[in-house]
Order: structure tokens, then sequence, then C-alpha cells
């Protein structure tokens, strides 16, 4: 039977204990083979060295919407909720009608899940890819560490509505049992797009990574020329604030001006929720095993972190 795993945002996170679908199998992504002649990070790392990339996880950009929504719906369910009681009192209800109150209760509790499922959680959840002993690390919901071997992870292009036409894409790292078909756990990359043009830009996404990690610092950022490397605002140990939310949120449509201002409605609300969710939200923290075995010399050059926005 299929679960889902700890990792990721949301009540379920990503859905395991089952087998590689046919797409995840033809979008297989080989850290061998270059997956595209150009590369892109779509402003996701957060720490960039001789040593690691440490970058932000699928969920980090959609911050806030998931609170948003959990908070209306609890706005909805407690209303609900009021006016039950007053038509109780009032002697305006049934008993069958009174019935309702369990069923309230029960949208409520599900409603607070998937609002706790963004709020008073972690900031993100990072992943850090380490060249120097071929290991990735990433940071669960939990709190727990997931380390696997760069050659271990199965890495693919994943899309949501398999199946059914259209549907987003993003590029997922599994771990797999000894039978080399059944996924155990999956981690996903920041980057989420859809379409063919998305699926170009997700390869491209992805061999910014397969690159570091093959060839090292100096090649990817050649290949990145002449678009700057520009870095998150030091959200390893500060939390970032609602301008730059906002910011991201907007940024998403980058290119696109008059959406994103006809679009604003939509995303100031969730600018809102998504500083809510920062603010109650801890910063995670890498045991220092983690950082032992990702240890940067003092004198390296290709040092890039949140001082590096431009």
């Amino acid at each position: 039977m299929s679960t889902f795993s700890a990792y990721g945002m949301g009540p379920q996170g990503f859905l395991v204990n089952r087998p590689l679908n046919e797409y995840e199998r033809e979008q297989h992504l080989n850290v061998k083979k270059s997956a595209s002649e150009q590369v892109l990070y779509d402003l996701s790392l957060i720490k960039f060295n001789s040593t690691f990339v440490e970058c932000v996880d699928k969920w980090y950009s959609m911050r806030g919407f998931v609170a948003m929504v959990g908070g209306a719906l609890s706005v909805i369910a407690l209303g609900m909720q009021g006016l039950l009681l007053y038509l109780a009192f009032s002697e305006k209800l049934s008993v069958v009608e009174l019935l309702g109150f369990p069923f309230f209760f029960v949208f409520l509790w599900f409603v607070a899940k998937f609002l706790l499922s963004d709020a008073f959680t972690y900031t993100h959840y990072p992943i850090r890819l380490n060249r120097q002993n071929r290991r990735v690390y990433a940071f669960r919901r939990d709190g727990s560490i997931l380390k696997a071997g760069w050659d271990e992870v199965y890495w693919t292009i994943y899309n949501t509505k398999l199946g059914m036409g259209g549907g987003d894409l993003n590029v997922m790292g599994h771990l797999l049992e000894k039978d080399g078909v059944t996924i155990k756990e999956s981690i996903a990359l920041s980057l989420v797009d859809a379409g063919e043009p998305g699926r170009q830009n997700l390869l491209q996404f992805f061999e910014f990574f397969r690159r570091y990690m093959e060839e090292g610092p100096g090649p990817v950022l050649d290949a990145l020329k002449p678009v700057p490397l520009i870095m998150l605002p030091g959200i390893d140990h500060q939390k970032e604030s609602w301008f730059f939310g906002w910011e991201h949120l907007t940024g998403g449509m980058k290119g696109l001006p008059l959406l994103q201002i006809l679009f604003q409605p939509f995303l100031l609300p969730i600018s809102l929720f998504r500083w809510i969710v920062m603010r109650t939200s801890k910063i995670p923290m890498w045991p220092q095993w983690v950082e032992d075995e990702c240890a940067v010399a003092p004198d390296d050059p290709w040092v890039r972190d949140g001082r590096h926005r431009a």
C-alpha cells in the first residue's frame, strides 16, 4: 500500500512505497550525462562553495498559500460553529440539525492540520549536495536528516498529474529499495514548471547541480555566464522580511509585468500569510555531524552566500 513520507510540506508529503511510474522511468536523469547545454538555478541557492551547494526545496516558493487556504477555511468552520451554537441556544435547531456539530468539529480539525502544515514548522527545508564526499543531505519535516549517496539517488522529472493531461513538473530524487523499483523516500528540488518548455527548464535546472557535482564550482559558474549568481538573503540564519516574501512570490511571474500587477490582489494576501508562516516557524539548523562532514576551507575562493545578492 502506498503511504506518504515525512519529507516536504503538507499533511501528506510525497507518495512513497510505490513503484516508479512510466513517466519517471522515461525521464530518468543520469548524473554522468549532461542533461542540457545550459544551466539554470532559479534563485534557489542558500550557500555555494567548493565543498557543497545548498538550496531550498520544492515547497519554499509556495509558503503562505497553504496557510492562507487553511486560515480561510478555519474562519468558515468557526463561523458555522458559532452560528449553530447561536441557533441551538435560541431553540431554533432540531435534534437532527444539532448533529452538524460533530461534522464541523471534524472539518475544523482537518483545516487546522492543513494550516499547521505550513505555519509553526520550519522556514524552509534545505537540501545540501556535497561534491567532496558525494553525499546528499536533506532536512526532513520532522527535523531529522536524510543522508544518501549522490550516485544512489534516482533523479527524474515527476509529473503531478500523470495520466490526466497537463500537470506540474519538478525534479525529484528518489531513494529506491533493493529491487531498484520501489520508492522508499523522495526529495524535490525547488523549481516547478509545466509543459515541454517547463521540462526543458527543469533539465537546465538539474544540470546546474549535476555539473557542480561532477565538474566543480568553476565550470558551473562559467556555464551560467553572463547571468549573475544571486543568492537567497541569508535565510539560513535570519527570517525573510515581508518585502522579500512578496518580491519572491511576484518574481514567479518574471517577464510578465502585466500579470504581476493583475495578480496582486491574490499575491498580497499570500505574502501576508507567508510572513506569518515565517514568523511562527523555526530556522532549520544542520546538526554538527553534517557541518563536520561539509567543512569549508577558510580560504575557499568559491564561497557565495546571502552576502552575495548581485
